[in-house]
């Protein structure tokens, strides 16, 4: 039984021999870390995001379209010309009987010019016009919402790395704290004041520690690694949050005034109501094949030779006139097709409303959320006050032998977890204040 427990006892010193060589290797990746301030931080993120550089892309995309649909008014000129050389041209009789030698010049060529204008299609090109310009704002939109989406994750990742710095701070004083009585208790042990029991419960305790500081280590990597992708900087960048001693500006926010400035700010509703003038528009080109198309025409040529009777000589000539385009057995189905667009329309304003809801709901949301995280703060720094006043009086009783040691773990752990409950608090805080920002669409 004796040896059993020597045994247990070795394997339990080199198991913490190892996790403690692997917390300080973990310790020291954070020790080269880059500092980073949420200005620049999100600075870097509206720079080098690669979603926001592919909808920025769409968006140039979308007013190279509408310039393109603006070049419909123009009228359109067109060049042609052509050369042919004949050679020997022959005339047979019957089925290659006998033939005749054609007296046929060799050489043909021809140019012209020919232009063309609308003068009146039913405002299909203004109404064409006016909806790549509402496919440009929709794009545009596109971009201020992928912004705000941008920066709302980077300030979510930025004070969780912040979050796990704080929970590590605290661990390692208590790993601190724990070396001291693990020595102490060494003292004590040899000289029969404390059982073996006591000194295991203990190193027990500070190998949970240590442990805890390793899982948060990996953490932190893990979050850096998601904002280094995010604000486009190499992923293998460890990054440690300066925040600025001025803090975050809070302000008292009124649940009402919050959802009424989402509605004015948020672009997914703006998107929305783009989207039921995007339907209009496309109801109103659909109309427009309804009427017929004008266009004039002029035409500037040139031949060689003249393909007239008794004419062997170069032609010149131009010619004006209008042409008109009027697909009336088109009527039946263009009706169907009014009748999909003003379906799209009801569609369209049905998206808008359940736009408004569900926005409504994250405001909502986010603003519980922001109250219930400035409650918790005074509830926590009361819990850090009650657990350290009972660990002064148990670390008291301990020093003066009126206490167990489990008694000291138990204070010890309860102190820790309250300090970190408070530490995590005014963090959350901090992401709840971004996070209702962003459901305001302020961020």
């Amino acid at each position: 039984m004796l040896n059993k427990k020597i045994r247990l006892l070795y394997l339990f010193l080199i198991l913490t021999f190892f996790s403690t060589l692997q917390i300080f290797s973990q310790g020291d990746s954070l020790d080269h870390s880059r500092t980073i301030l949420l200005e620049e931080a999100l600075l870097l993120g509206i720079q080098n995001n690669r979603q926001l550089k592919m909808v920025t892309v769409d968006a140039a995309i979308a007013n190279e379209n509408l310039s393109q649909a603006k070049i419909a008014k123009a009228p359109r000129i067109a060049l042609n010309g052509g050369y042919t050389y004949i050679g020997n041209p022959k005339l047979y009789e019957g089925f290659y009987e006998n033939s005749i030698t054609v007296d046929y010049f060799n050489h043909q060529a021809f140019a012209n010019i020919i232009t063309s204008m609308p003068i009146y299609n039913g405002s299909l090109i203004n109404r064409k016009i006016e909806q790549q310009k509402i496919l440009s704002q929709m794009q545009e939109s596109a971009v201020k919402m992928t912004q705000a989406e941008v920066k709302n994750a980077i300030t979510t990742y930025y004070f969780t790395l912040e979050k796990l710095y704080k929970q590590i701070e605290v661990t390692k004083q208590n790993i601190i704290n724990t070396d001291l009585r693990i020595k102490q208790l060494k003292s004590r042990v040899e000289n029969g004041q404390n059982l073996k029991s006591d000194l295991l419960r203990t190193e027990l305790q500070q190998s949970n520690f240590k442990v805890s500081v390793f899982k948060n280590t990996n953490d932190i990597e893990l979050v850096s690694n998601y904002l280094d992708v995010l604000i486009g900087i190499p992923t293998n960048t460890i990054l440690k949050p300066q925040i600025d001693k001025s803090g975050v500006p809070f302000e008292e926010i009124k649940l009402q005034e919050s959802i009424s400035q989402a509605f004015q700010n948020r672009e997914e509703i703006k998107r929305a109501e783009i989207g039921i003038q995007l339907s209009e528009s496309t109801l109103n080109i659909s109309k427009s094949g309804f009427s017929p198309s004008i266009n004039a025409n002029l035409i500037l040529n040139t031949e060689y030779p003249a393909q007239w009777p008794n004419y062997v000589n170069i032609i010149n000539y131009w010619a004006a006139g209008l042409s008109l385009n009027w697909d009336v057995s088109s009527f039946y189905n263009i009706k169907h097709r009014i009748k999909g667009d003003k379906l799209q329309i009801e569609k369209s304003n049905v998206a808008l409303d359940a736009a408004k809801n569900q926005i409504e709901s994250e405001v909502k949301t986010a603003y519980v959320k922001y109250e219930e995280s400035k409650r918790n703060i005074a509830t926590y720094k009361k819990d850090v006050e009650l657990s350290l006043s009972n660990y002064k009086i148990v670390k008291s009783r301990y020093d003066n032998d009126f206490a167990l040691i489990s008694d000291m773990v138990d204070a010890e752990l309860q102190l820790n977890n309250s300090k970190i409950s408070l530490v995590n608090a005014n963090l959350d805080l901090i992401i709840q204040y971004y996070s209702l920002q962003f459901a305001m669409g302020k961020l």
